[in-house]
C-alpha cells in the first residue's frame, strides 16, 4: 500500500483539512505539497525543478481562485493529470459541473478519509499506466472481449486497464476525462464485488485509523469462504465506431431496482444510493439493470 516517489497537490483554505489530509496520505510515503491558495499551488506545476506530480487535490470554495478555476487551469497545463474535487455543497449540479470539466472525483464534507485515499490509490495508479499507454489502434472497427473470474481470483484495476484502453484512441474519451470514465468503471466493478458477490454492507465501513474495520474484516473473512469467494462476475464488452457498451454480472443476490431513479436536480450525492451510483449515473451515456439487480449495462456514445 505503500505509495513513496508519489506526490500530491493538495490545495483547501482550511488548516485542518490540509493537516488531515497531508496525514493520510503521507502515512502511505505519499509527498504531499499543500497549500492554502490555488493560484500558488499551480505554479507548481510548471516551476524549474518541480517533480512530476500523480494528482491534484482541491477544495472548490475557496477565495480567489475556487476549485472549478483549479480544474480548468490544470486540464490547460496537464491534460491527463487527475483533480480531485472536494466540496461542502452535495448538490447533483455540482457533481455535473466538476466532471463536466474533468474532475475526476468529488468529495463531500465532512471528509471520508477512508474513501478518498482508496480513491487516490486508484486514480495515481491508473494515472500512471495511462501516461504508460499509446495512443493508437486508430484502424480498430469493432471489438468483443468477454471474461469470468471467481470473487477471489479478481484484479480490479487489471481489469480495468483491459476495459478502459480502446476508450481514447476510438473517442470515447480524451486524455482529460479518461479517468473520470475509469473510476466509473471501477465503482461498477468494485460494487459487483463487494456488494453484489460479498454481500458487503456500507455501513460496516469505519474510518482508516481504527484498531479494527468491519467491514474489512467481513470482506476478509468472505474472501476465504468458498460459498462467497467462489461465486462468479462476468464481463462483456462490445464497442463499435459508434458505442461502447460494459455488462458486468454477479452472482449475488441482487436488489430492489425500482427504488432507482435518475438524480434529480437539488438531489444530495450524499443520500443518493451511497457514492458509487450516483458517479456512474453522472459518468456514463445510459446506465440500465436486469430485472433481479445483479448486472449492470454501462453505454457510452462517441462523442
Amino acid at each position: 500500500m505503500v505509495r513513496r516517489g508519489t506526490h500530491i497537490l493538495l490545495i483547501d483554505d482550511d488548516d485542518a483539512v490540509l493537516d488531515m489530509v497531508e496525514t493520510a496520505l503521507g502515512h502511505y510515503g505519499m509527498t504531499v505539497h499543500a497549500y492554502s491558495e490555488g493560484a500558488q499551488a499551480l505554479t507548481q506545476l510548471q516551476a524549474p525543478g518541480a517533480p512530476e506530480f500523480d494528482l491534484v487535490i482541491s477544495d472548490i470554495n475557496m477565495e480567489g481562485m475556487d476549485g472549478f478555476e483549479v480544474v480548468h487551469n490544470v486540464k490547460a497545463i496537464s491534460p491527463r493529470l487527475p483533480v480531485v474535487l472536494m466540496t461542502g455543497q452535495a448538490s447533483v449540479e455540482y457533481a455535473i459541473r466538476a466532471m463536466r470539466m474533468g474532475a475526476s472525483n468529488l468529495f463531500i464534507k465532512p471528509l471520508s478519509i477512508r474513501d478518498l485515499v482508496q480513491s487516490v490509490f486508484h486514480l495515481v495508479d491508473l494515472h500512471r499506466d495511462f501516461r504508460l499507454a499509446e495512443d493508437g489502434l486508430q484502424g480498430l472497427v469493432n471489438e468483443r472481449r468477454h471474461f469470468l473470474f471467481r470473487s477471489d481470483e479478481l484484479d480490479v484495476p487489471g481489469l480495468l486497464r483491459h476495459l478502459t484502453d480502446r476508450l481514447v484512441p476510438m473517442g470515447f474519451a480524451s486524455p482529460a476525462n479518461i479517468d473520470v470514465i475509469a473510476m466509473a468503471i471501477h465503482e461498477a466493478l468494485a460494487n459487483a464485488l463487494e456488494h453484489g458477490n460479498l454481500e458487503l454492507d456500507s455501513s460496516l465501513k469505519g474510518d482508516l485509523f481504527t484498531a479494527e474495520d468491519p467491514y474489512t474484516k467481513l470482506r476478509e473473512a468472505r474472501m476465504a469462504d468458498p460459498r462467497y469467494a467462489g461465486r462468479l462476475i462476468e464481463v462483456r464488452l462490445a464497442l463499435d465506431t459508434e458505442r461502447f457498451e460494459l455488462e458486468i454480472s454477479d452472482e449475488g443476490p441482487g436488489f430492489d431496482t425500482s427504488r432507482l431513479t435518475l438524480l434529480p436536480p437539488g438531489s444530495d450525492l450524499v443520500s443518493s444510493s451511497g457514492r458509487g451510483l450516483p458517479l456512474i449515473q453522472l459518468v456514463m451515456d445510459e446506465v440500465h439493470f436486469n430485472e433481479k439487480g445483479n448486472q449492470i449495462r454501462l453505454v457510452l456514445r462517441r462523442k
